[in-house]
């Protein structure tokens, strides 16, 4: 048995036992029983062992067969998204159809500001594939200014009204990482490229703020634990409102949060955190800030991933939001100061840049333990997965695009040969990378054993079929990438991300165990408690 080392013997607060312990440790350990005391796992092994701990006032868990895993992680999410909750939602699933959308904008309800606000949209999985281009967004909505925000977060529409009352015309310049889009007239189209571009059109947009924000974030914060989180990491703080948004993500998280929180501050903002005398490992183990996130490109959905060759049946191969040398600079004052990064690369080309910018840091500042990260990391070749392993990055990957997107990458955008190069988990893990699987919520839903399920299967929800099967991996190393590997990646490894003596007691309970059932079902697994440091935060 492994115990703790003090007070080994002292009675347990909480004992697990009777179904599949699945530890995620480095030997792939499955023990009969564990036990919790101070909210801390003192002792994973045979029942016998474990037992010998049991006291008069120490809770028995007995988990009748369901299984019990380290609390699942999501490495990437955004939490600023709870701003846009209640703006019109006109996606996939709330509008499946071309006219579903037309008709949701038609008769959407202006917001006290006199805009109507809308988000989620993405024609390239819609059905009939909608255009907004600033003439359809007149014909539907000509009196009040309309904005619409893409699913994928980098896109955004507007109408004639929104541009005039953002004072935002033929001759206004493009802002620095961002594009008004034209015409071949220079006519604008309505199309925005980055958030430095909608900026612009949000000023002035009153922002959910105080006891609101905290309330919406509390919220995210208890469905995650619904769907078996301990763990969220934020990809994006200061996104919306700089400080105030650090403030409000402390607020929610103290206390009664039913998860741990990591994050990285956003890199527009350095000069703020600096200010503030932010330093990487700011806070604790409830709430912890630990690096930096950049942007290198945008969505491949939308077109504005970076990639080495055109989109299908266009001379466009997307751009960069800053150049090869201002994403050099961004990492090398990051790296320097002691920060882990996170930059953002959705296309081949963008990988590319990264890589470079990486490898410049890591020549210049050599650093051991850095755990820089690539999100999303989509279109990945095989000597960029090389590059990756000899500099020690690892990739985050957003699995949900095989899922959601795959057909449309095959089919409509990219090609057979290149979306074949989307997300290869296992191709990443034979190089040695350790990589993770993430919702970017609200990009996609956050359900960690969706991620997993989509890992495993790789299968399409636009035919059913299987994109790349040779990347599928195996039940236990994707869970692992929203376990050990995940809790890796956010610095969080030595308190959570698996069953091991000294860890906090941060666990789920599975009604079913992933590694027995058929593949196809393991997002549907229910969760039947979810515990942080063996506290119960959500039971069915």
């Amino acid at each position: 048995m492994r115990s703790a080392d003090t007070h080994s013997q002292s009675p347990a607060d909480i004992v697990f036992s009777g179904g599949p312990i699945m530890t995620m440790d480095a030997a792939g350990s499955r023990p009969e029983a564990v036990a919790v005391r101070a909210g801390r796992l003192v002792a994973v092994g045979s029942l016998d062992e474990v037992n010998a701990l049991v006291g008069n006032n120490t809770e028995q868990v007995d988990l009748e067969g369901r299984t019990l895993l380290p609390g699942l992680i999501d490495p990437h999410m955004h939490s600023a998204m709870v701003q846009l909750a209640d703006w019109v939602d006109v996606s996939p699933m709330a509008t499946p159809t071309a006219d579903a959308v037309y008709t949701a904008l038609r008769d959407a309800t202006a917001t006290s500001t006199g805009w109507v606000l809308a988000q989620q949209f993405d024609p390239s999985i819609t059905e009939g594939h909608p255009r907004l281009d600033r003439e359809t967004l007149d014909r539907l909505v000509p009196d009040r200014p309309l904005l619409v925000l893409e699913s994928n977060g980098h896109i955004a529409w507007v109408n004639s009204a929104a541009l005039h009352r953002a004072g935002v015309d033929r001759d206004t310049p493009d802002p620095p990482a961002g594009r008004y889009s034209r015409d071949a007239r220079g006519e604008l189209t309505g199309r925005l490229e980055e958030s430095p571009a909608v900026r612009a059109f949000t000023i002035g947009f009153p922002l959910v703020t105080g006891d609101a924000l905290v309330g919406r974030i509390r919220d995210l914060l208890w469905s995650a634990a619904g769907k078996g989180a301990t763990l969220l990491h934020d990809c994006g703080i200061g996104s919306i409102d700089g400080v105030t948004d650090l403030d409000g993500l402390r607020r929610a998280v103290d206390g009664d949060s039913p998860v741990r929180y990591r994050g990285m501050l956003v890199s527009s903002e350095y000069d703020a955190w600096a200010q503030l005398s932010l330093r990487p490992g700011f806070g604790d183990d409830r709430f912890r800030v630990d690096g930096i996130k950049a942007w290198s490109d945008g969505s491949n959905q939308a077109g504005t991933g970076f990639q080495r060759e055109p989109y299908l049946g266009t001379d466009s191969c997307g751009s960069l939001n800053y150049s090869p040398d201002e994403l050099a600079e961004v990492v090398l004052r990051a790296h320097r100061d002691g920060w882990q990064i996170g930059v953002h690369a959705n296309g081949d080309a963008a990988i590319d840049v990264t890589i470079d910018a990486y490898e410049r840091a890591l020549t210049e500042a050599p650093r051991d333990d850095h755990r820089h990260r690539i999100e999303h990391c989509s279109m990945l070749h095989p000597e960029q997965i090389a590059r990756m392993a000899a500099l020690g990055l690892s990739p985050s990957f957003l699995i949900g695009h095989v899922r959601w997107w795959g057909t449309a990458f095959r089919d409509r955008l990219l090609g057979p040969e290149r979306s074949a190069l989307y997300d290869p988990c296992a191709s990443a893990l034979r190089a040695g990378l350790r990589i993770s699987l993430h919702s970017d919520w609200n990009v996609t839903p956050l359900e960690p054993l969706r991620y997993v399920e989509d890992a495993v299967t790789r299968a399409m929800a636009e035919n059913g079929e299987v994109l790349n099967a040779d990347e599928r991996i195996n039940v236990e190393a994707a869970l692992r990438a929203v376990t050990i590997d995940a809790a890796w990646q956010c610095r969080a490894d030595d308190v959570t991300g698996s069953i091991e003596v000294g860890k906090y007691a941060d666990l789920v309970l599975l009604e079913s165990n992933p590694a027995t059932i058929d593949p196809m079902t393991i997002s549907g697994i229910a969760v039947s408690e979810t515990r942080l440091a063996g506290e119960v935060r959500y039971s069915r």
